[in-house]
């Protein structure tokens, strides 16, 4: 399969360096200069008690990219969804299809761009960090499900796409692993807050009144059915929370992507585009606290997660 990713990143990058080990034609687009040196002069490194490996690969900047794509990948933050889709509104093949392996629910973008009939969604659970230019370390193996966007189907080329990544199979029910996924995420946000570990914020018995709080928030917002993976269950968030701080354990990923812009990389994160997706006073009480990080005026502590602990605790019952 050809393939190009635009935005590789942790998962773009991690995905792109095992279809290349594996025999497709891959080329990495990303806007970070110095990763795309790097990474056609070295190679690019995949690190990390999953595996560790080099391939050689081809990778440019977004300004580089070929007048006609005929499959592509969208692997970039959420917050430049519109950007990636404005590289392919004229470049997509009118045969061609782009595949979104993005947090939150980013297909419409795609969707206004390129066609409704040439995008594809899928579900990526998996945990990667970008260690350096041309360096990605994969923490974890898990669920990796693509999709049609409508459901109902599993078309052939969502099985192409299940055959080629690594970890993926074919769903045809890609929006309920995303709205799971959400939930999850808003978990996440929270644990975000503070200078815990993914798994340490969510068996904390202070805390999973927040988390499950948070959780069913969200899931009350779904349009379909909400699948489960990785230990999260809909049906029951207590026991999830066990689950999910032990998956969380076993990954070299102690921190989640959120953490590691606010307090590592130092640059904006997805709230913005997360505040599209859901809503609920819970959510917006951790997303004003997120933008007090960003512009300064908190830190990531244990602090933020008690307050919104107590903020929890004064809501009214449902």
């Amino acid at each position: 399969m050809e393939l190009t990713i635009i935005g590789s990143g942790a998962i773009g990058g991690t995905l792109g360096a095992h279809m290349i080990r594996a025999g497709h034609g891959i080329t990495l687009v990303d806007a970070d200069a110095a990763h795309v040196a790097a990474i056609n002069e070295h190679g690019l490194v995949i690190e990390g008690p999953v595996n560790e490996f080099r391939v050689e690969a081809r990778a440019i900047t977004p300004d580089e990219l070929p007048d006609r794509v005929d499959r592509a990948i969208v692997a970039v933050k959420s917050l430049h969804t519109r950007a990636a889709a404005e590289l392919l509104r004229d470049r997509l093949s009118p045969d061609g299809y782009v595949l979104t392996v993005q947090n939150g629910l980013t297909a419409d973008t795609l969707v206004d761009a390129v066609g409704r009939e040439r995008v594809v969604s899928s579900f990526v659970n998996f945990g990667a960090d970008v260690m350096g230019p041309g360096r990605i370390m994969q923490g974890n193996v898990a669920t990796f499900r693509v999709g049609e966007l409508d459901g109902g189907r599993i078309t052939q080329r969502v099985l192409d796409l299940a055959e080629a990544l690594p970890y993926a199979e074919p769903t045809d029910n890609v929006l309920g692993y995303l709205w799971g996924k959400e939930a999850y995420g808003a978990m996440l946000w929270a644990g975000a807050v503070s200078d815990l570990t993914i798994a340490e914020s969510l068996e904390d018995p202070r805390y999973r009144p927040v988390m499950i709080a948070i959780a069913r928030e969200v899931l009350a917002q779904a349009p379909v059915r909400v699948e489960s993976f990785d230990g999260f269950e809909p049906d029951d968030l207590e026991g999830s929370l066990d689950r999910l701080a032990a998956f969380n354990r076993r990954s070299a990923k102690q921190y989640s992507g959120i953490y590691r812009d606010l307090v590592v990389r130092k640059r904006k994160t997805e709230i913005d585009e997360m505040l599209r997706d859901v809503s609920g006073p819970i959510f917006d009480k951790v997303a004003e606290i997120i933008h007090d990080i960003e512009q300064g005026r908190r830190v990531n502590e244990r602090a933020n997660l008690d307050e919104l602990a107590e903020f929890v605790a004064a809501l009214p019952a449902a």
